[in-house]
């Protein structure tokens, strides 16, 4: 692939410089007075809203537009665009004009709860990934990235009084504080052998040899760890849960996407000679995630951990994408664009559906109180509008024909059938086959976690009383929703756009068949067939013909036969219930910790009390992360020992240093 030039127009430049305007109103309101919280509030989201649309607009006249080259340079610091990052540019102005509507409704409800720094720092969030976007050096790209993490970590501890939220705030600074210094040294290293620290210079860069393998393991570690991969993603599960849900709706749609964009930056300019074990090491982190998120998203029962859990496996699926197209480009097949194609659709495409199923949570949790699905069951019917925006979104994660998370994943699906059929070698074979068993089981996973997810949430009976007392939310959360249920459902039935987006952001040479999606290679034929417009009418006509067959059939409705008794909502599937089967076929890989309390215990089989409980721990957490905090104390608590605050002892250490220096230097004269 050849290396991304990068350039940008003025006029588009000027608008998104004009985007940031907006976002830098919005942060100026946490200025304002309190009693003009409620001011404050509107005019925040509003600017976002408006600082949104303008950077899509840009984003879009940019990437199908095809321009000159035109940088803004200040110094030694510069602002900029291509085409990589133009399509990432795009996914942040649709995400955030979806998700500052939807803020305008749902974040009312911390009013009197710090609501004005809650709007300055959500446009100060999402300007931040706007620059990080447009840097065009590594000076400017490591100053909006850090100021993008704190923004996030003020966001995530917006609640700080919680001890939950506040516990996971910390650990989500520190994990994100690890990858930024890992981005710090491959950029310091990469300008190092350049003639400078901008992106042009760098792309002309003199590494090689060992220098390069340990540029690219920083600059995989540090992305990887903000995308969410196996094992860095330990934060990922704790800090979208403990943010309000529009701020979720954005980290996981739009911020944990930005790392695919300074990964792609790295390969694509800086480390344009890939190494085999580069490519290996990428496609299994890729699918180890996308299988294990996915498990432990199967046994969750908080709401947003469940979606939390799918963005790791989503991340999974697009690394494993880009690792697909990485090894096929080594391997010298002339499919390989077809992976990094398969990485962006299947990321566009998640941003939307992610930022649609975490609204939903944000609108179930406002109309119950509660984000525990064990408490839930016949939600539809108190909250109807809510319950068909998440059934669309469920269709979409859980990659059903005729949404867009099947277009994402079909494209994987072909690119790692092109890795197998078109790069020689055992070994190949040998890791297309470990991916098709992996991102096979994360397939069937997933549909099992959003069939339980919808079906305990909103079908069934109600479970608590907090079911009765449920509301639907209001016009604004429900207009976003509704705008985000439509991409999903026009991006799945007509691609193109997504697509073609994609090709041109990787300068793919490329036809399109306008009424379906065939990725047509100029000498090799067609590589992708699918056409959902066709697919459609087939299963229109199909379920006319059932109707016409069934429509005099009559239904008769009955209590269900219960041995005798009337059935209750305790007798339905509980989300607990529903995984089990899942969770005994892989109780080697859960470690499950059960606890049964007998409250009452009269006779061995009647009249019985107990209390059953269950907690699946992460295993990386446990096998990893823990050992290694213990280690960190006890290396404290020894440097403690040392630091007495006598002066006597400190010079008997620089005495001891001297000899120690000059018994060293006499033996090495």
């Amino acid at each position: 692939m050849k290396k991304l030039k990068f350039l940008c127009v003025g006029d588009e430049m000027e608008m998104f410089l004009v985007s940031v305007g907006f976002y830098g109103i919005g942060v100026l309101t946490m200025l304002l007075p309190h009693g003009m919280q409620r001011a404050a509030h509107w005019l925040a989201n509003s600017a976002a809203l408006f600082g949104s649309a303008v950077c899509a607009y840009a984003a879009g006249l940019l990437l199908f537009g095809g321009v000159s080259p035109a940088p803004l340079i200040w110094g030694s610091y510069s602002l900029g665009c291509d085409g990589w990052s133009a399509v990432f540019l795009l996914l942040i102005g649709i995400a955030g004009v979806v998700t500052s509507l939807y803020a305008l409704g749902y974040a009312r409800g911390y009013e009197g709860s710090r609501l004005r720094l809650l709007g300055g720092m959500w446009c100060l969030f999402i300007m931040s990934m706007v620059l990080v976007l447009l840097a065009g050096d590594a000076f400017s790209f490591l100053l909006f990235w850090e100021i993008m993490a704190v923004a996030s970590f003020m966001l995530v501890n917006h609640e700080s009084e919680k001890r939950a939220t506040w516990n996971a705030a910390y650990q989500y600074l520190v994990m994100t504080s690890v990858g930024t210094a890992a981005i710090m040294i491959a950029f310091l290293l990469t300008g190092s052998a350049s003639e400078g620290f901008s992106f042009a210079a760098m792309a002309k860069n003199t590494l090689d040899g060992s220098w390069q393998h340990l540029v690219f393991v920083c600059a995989f570690v540090g992305f990887a760890l903000k995308a969410g991969l196996v094992p860095l993603h330990v934060w990922l599960p704790k800090a979208h849960p403990a943010a309000p849900s529009h701020v979720s709706a954005l980290m996981s749609g739009v911020m944990l996407k930005i790392a695919l964009y300074g990964f792609g930056r790295f390969m694509f300019s800086f480390l344009p000679a890939w190494n085999y074990w580069w490519c290996v090491a990428v496609l299994l982190a890729g699918v180890v995630s996308a299988f294990l998120g996915v498990l432990y998203a199967q046994m969750e029962t908080d709401i947003k951990r469940v979606l939390a859990y799918s963005s790791v496996e989503n991340m999974g699926v697009i690394f494993a994408a880009f690792g697909c197209g990485m090894l096929m480009k080594a391997s010298g097949s002339s499919f390989y664009m077809l992976g990094f194609v398969a990485a962006l659709v299947h990321a566009f495409n998640h941003s939307i559906m992610k930022v649609l199923m975490f609204m939903c949570a944000g609108s179930i949790m406002h109309g119950t109180g509660s984000k525990n699905l064990e408490l839930f069951g016949g939600l539809a019917r108190k909250m109807p509008y809510t319950a068909v925006f998440a059934f669309v979104g469920s269709l979409a994660l859980a990659a059903i024909p005729l949404t867009n998370g099947f277009t994402g994943e079909w494209l994987v699906l072909q690119s790692f059938i092109s890795l197998g059929t078109s790069c020689a070698g055992q070994d190949i074979r040998l890791w297309t086959a470990v991916s098709f068993v992996l991102l096979g089981f994360t397939g069937a996973l997933a549909l099992g976690c959003f069939v339980r997810f919808f079906g305990i949430t909103f079908l069934g009976r109600a479970r608590s009383e907090i079911v009765e007392h449920a509301h639907e939310s209001d016009k604004f959360m429900l207009a976003a929703m509704g705008v985000a249920s439509v991409l999903v459902v026009a991006c799945g039935l007509y691609p193109l756009p997504v697509v073609r987006a994609a090709m041109l952001a990787l300068g793919m040479p490329v036809a399109l068949d306008a009424f379906g999606m065939n990725l047509a290679w100029a000498g090799v034929g067609t590589a992708v067939c699918y056409k959902p417009l066709l697919l459609l009418a087939l299963l229109l006509v199909l379920g006319a013909v059932l109707w016409l067959a069934v429509k005099d059939c009559f239904v008769v409705e009955d209590v269900t036969w219960n041995c005798g008794t009337y059935p209750t909502q305790r007798q339905q599937y509980s989300a607990t219930g529903f995984s089990k089967p899942v969770r005994r076929a892989f109780d080697y890989l859960l470690k499950p910790k059960r606890q049964v309390t007998y409250m009452r215990k009269e006779h061995a089989y009647f009249g019985r009390q107990l209390s059953y409980k269950l907690e699946i721990p992460d295993m990386i957490t446990e096998k990893l992360y823990q050992p290694l905090q213990k280690h960190f104390v006890s290396v404290s608590n020894f440097l403690r020992r040392l630091q007495q605050g006598s002066v006597r002892l400190y010079v008997a250490y620089v005495m001891v240093a001297m000899m120690f220096v000059l018994v060293w230097g006499a033996l090495y004269k």
